[in-house]
């Protein structure tokens, strides 16, 4: 997107680029984060075209200044960690802050854009984010993108796909302690063109929420579908655009705005499967759990390959694993972490969650014979 009028006000070099178009005003800043690159998709100075005519469309009808952040900085794509990107992100707003003087902005993530910036939320952005907006963000992780369902032995593979895993340890930090990378007025959309997915991305991972100890949802936050491809959700062409229309209501007005051009949604009016994620506590040298996951309501039962870990662990050791569940599956769920001790967790259908307590410490139960 080589526009007469933009500008990379990033650092010379390569390493990140931050382009906007046209003057800048003494006005809000809107930072749009972009998704997951592939090998040789992008090229120094020349700014990408991720999310369309969304910057004119907003510099237009909002007066702010709008600024498309460009963290990748190697042909070899989106190849580093979250937290690299993270850091890059928080050197561009510092630019922006000089440029502007205004610190504050609001933020629109795509895909893993969203993930970036709840990282550097989390790092040490809360005070300068005041909007996040996440489209087709795969908050709880993602399976169905082929880079991403990798091992993590495989180091030559980029980082961020590995992190981007519903078993990763980003991932686990991230979902366990959702205050820390989370703003106020929060929002995400997700999309549902294939049934179960946007083609990318599954819509039951989209919506983000703040669960407790047993993996109940204590707390939700603003979530609505569109039917769009992971590939269209963010190319916005005109301001009659969906998309575009609801990305304006939270701008204007967060989360109050967003709901007043749709009512929020839950993943599960879509009856879409979800991931469940759960850590295991150490059981001592020697000992390899062999977790399996049951759920009461149906009886269905979760095993060997079914049940995903890359071998991350949380800070206390726990090694964290991955099921997804049927659409059908909903409210109590046993995870069996030895020949015949589990514990009790609650998943909601349609609705990634994460149990944010260790299984195996705490509070167990036995198997009786009869179980």
């Amino acid at each position: 997107m080589n526009r007469r009028d933009m500008r990379n006000y990033g650092p010379p070099g390569y390493q990140w680029e931050l382009w906007h178009e046209g003057p800048v005003r003494d006005r809000q800043n809107i930072v749009l984060v972009h998704g997951y690159r592939l090998p040789l998709s992008t090229l120094p100075g020349r700014c990408d075209e991720q999310f369309g005519c969304l910057d004119r469309l907003l510099q237009d009808a909002t007066g702010c200044n709008v600024w498309q952040f460009e963290y990748v900085g190697s042909p070899w794509g989106t190849y580093d960690s979250v937290s690299v990107y993270a850091r890059r992100l928080d050197a561009a707003l510092t630019r922006i802050s000089e440029i502007t003087g205004n610190s504050h902005c609001s933020m629109i993530g795509y895909s893993m854009g969203g993930l970036i910036a709840r990282r550097y939320i989390a790092m040490s952005g809360k005070p300068k984010v005041d909007k996040l907006l996440t489209l087709a963000t795969p908050h709880m992780g993602t399976l169905r993108f082929e880079p991403f369902s990798i091992p993590r032995t495989e180091r030559f593979y980029p980082m961020a796909g590995i992190e981007i895993r519903p078993d990763s340890r980003l991932l686990w930090d991230l979902n366990t302690n959702v205050e820390s990378s989370t703003v106020e007025q929060f929002a995400a959309l997700g999309g549902y063109s294939w049934g179960n997915s946007d083609g990318t991305v599954e819509i039951g991972s989209t919506s983000l929420v703040k669960c407790a100890d047993d993996g109940s949802v204590k707390e939700k936050y603003y979530f609505a579908g569109v039917p769009r491809s992971h590939l269209s959700i963010n190319r916005i062409k005109s301001d009659s655009d969906e998309v575009f229309q609801m990305i304006m209501g939270f701008l204007t007005g967060g989360v109050c705005g967003i709901s007043r051009v749709r009512c929020p949604e839950n993943p599960g009016d879509y009856h879409v499967p979800f991931f469940l994620t759960f850590s295991v506590a150490d059981a001592g040298p020697g000992k390899r759990p062999s977790p399996r996951v049951v759920v009461t309501a149906t009886g269905r039962t979760y095993r060997g390959p079914r049940i995903w870990t890359q071998g991350a662990r949380t800070e206390s050791g726990a090694q964290i694993y991955t099921v997804q569940l049927r659409p059908d599956d909903n409210g109590e769920a046993r995870i069996y972490y030895g020949p015949r001790e589990f514990s009790t967790v609650q998943v909601q259908s349609g609705q990634s969650t994460v149990v944010v307590r260790p299984v195996g410490t705490g509070t167990a139960r036995a198997a009786t014979s009869t179980e």
